[in-house]
């Protein structure tokens, strides 16, 4: 929601006042999460969010498994549809088997999922598929259909959107950053992630990395792109500027794996998304300027918004194989196992900006994280193709207000009874408010 001038700039005075004293001190914490709590839920669009709300649209799930002994069966594999008929399914897990083999794997289960399909395939590509329901966590293989799977099959690929300005409030249409991702096995101790720039619609400097929850960096063997190419290619290091402290060896800029403050593995993504969605310098006669980029549609000003193609790099992570117990754990790798998150510069320190479930995680940086419940900064939608808000007032991801005493839902996704607002009021329903967008207000 646009806050007018008024409201900002005594908003900005008083928090200011409040992080800078706790910044500045280092002798005892005096930030005050209640003055903290206030000034947020002044400036919310909700008049109420669900104090319990993790904001998960999805979930791991154990599948329990035997194999069939004598099929020559290597790779066993869950899709979101039937594989033999449907090109459009997606790749949810891969694990590899032997004949006769029992044990257990997890899987990111959208809650909207309602069935699963696990195929067993051999070194010729032959399945033999078998589908079960989404809360069933034993598979069986007696009934199967064989054949071979469509071609172009992808990996299920979520969609993670960021406000910038944590601390602070945002304008909530989560369209700061905008990141596809996804991830799979490759190869016994080898896992694939995708990254997909989408949108930049920020201000400011954002900086972005993924850790692997969980694995820490002595684990990792190592890490490199399929195209040989980085985010980072060509970056003026000027613009480390703001994130000097984390790119104080120059030489992480470029190097895509970065431990983490408990030894933690992080993919270093990039040290500015603008920069890394401005690849192609030409469409700037040559040079760089911040502009925000696949936030608009229609007639815009060039000067402020551009419209570049997505850009995707693949990140191939091989652990070392002398760490069984490790490479026995990549059977329960997820893209919850992945938390992207971005950085940005507020008030002389540095922020990360998780999803709710890791918020507190602190990877890179050492920041006071507040308990409050509110809107979040950051989303996960179990979706390739979210349609996320256009650039723009009244553009807002969702919210609900009571005017003149009645509630009335507001924003993107605001259709009654699928809405975004009423999933923020209670997180037990509603999940299928990213299915219902007003394609006039987003990115298409």
């Amino acid at each position: 929601m646009k806050l007018n001038m008024r409201n900002c700039l005594i908003f900005t005075i008083i928090a200011t006042l409040v992080v800078a004293s706790f910044l500045s001190s280092c002798k005892k914490d005096v930030y005050d999460e209640k003055k903290h709590e206030e000034l947020i839920h002044y400036f919310s669009p909700m008049d109420s969010v669900d104090q319990q709300h993790m904001w998960m649209l999805s979930d791991d799930q154990v599948l329990h498994y035997q194999v069939p002994s004598g099929a020559g069966y290597e790779q066993l594999c869950v899709y979101s549809s039937d594989p033999l008929t449907d090109s459009k399914a997606e790749l949810m897990s891969r694990i590899f088997v032997t004949g006769g083999q029992s044990g257990s794997l997890l899987v990111n289960v959208p809650y909207l999922q309602s069935k699963l399909y696990v195929a067993l395939v051999d070194a010729s590509g032959n399945m033999a598929v078998t589908s079960i329901s989404s809360d069933q966590t034993s598979v069986d293989f007696s009934s199967v259909t064989t054949g071979v799977a469509k071609s172009g099959l992808k990996p299920l690929t979520y969609t993670y959107l960021y406000e910038e300005n944590y601390p602070e409030p945002g304008d909530y249409d989560y369209n700061d950053v905008v990141l596809r991702i996804s991830q799979q096995r490759t190869a016994v101790n080898q896992i694939t992630v995708s990254v997909t720039i989408a949108a930049v619609g920020g201000d400011k400097q954002i900086a972005g990395f993924i850790r692997l929850v969980g694995y820490s960096y002595e684990e990792i063997d190592s890490v490199y792109t399929t195209s040989g190419e980085t985010f980072n290619a060509g970056v003026n290091e000027q613009t480390l500027y703001p994130f000097g402290d984390l790119f104080s060896d120059k030489t992480l800029v470029h190097s895509h794996l970065m431990k983490g403050r408990n030894q933690e593995a992080v993919l270093n993504l990039f040290c500015d998304a603008h920069w890394a969605m401005a690849f192609n310098l030409d469409a700037d006669y040559g040079l760089f300027t911040r502009k925000k980029y696949n936030v608009m549609t229609g007639d815009y000003d060039v000067n402020y918004y551009q419209s570049r193609a997505t850009r995707t790099l693949s990140y191939v992570i091989t652990f070392k194989e002398d760490n069984q117990n490790v490479i026995r754990s990549l059977d329960n790798f997820t893209l919850n196992t992945l938390d992207p998150f971005i950085i940005t510069y507020y008030n002389g320190g540095n922020w990360e900006t998780h999803v709710e479930e890791y918020k507190s995680a602190k990877v890179l940086c050492d920041y006071s994280v507040a308990n409050f419940k509110d809107l979040p900064w950051a989303l996960m939608v179990p979706q390739a193709n979210f349609h996320y808000p256009l650039e723009g007032k009244g553009h807002e991801l969702g919210y609900r207000k009571r005017t003149d005493g009645v509630v009335a839902s507001f924003g993107v996704y605001a259709e009654p009874g699928h809405s975004f607002g009423e999933w923020a009021e209670d997180h037990t329903r509603f999940y299928d408010w990213y299915l219902y967008p007003n394609l006039d207000m987003t990115f298409n």
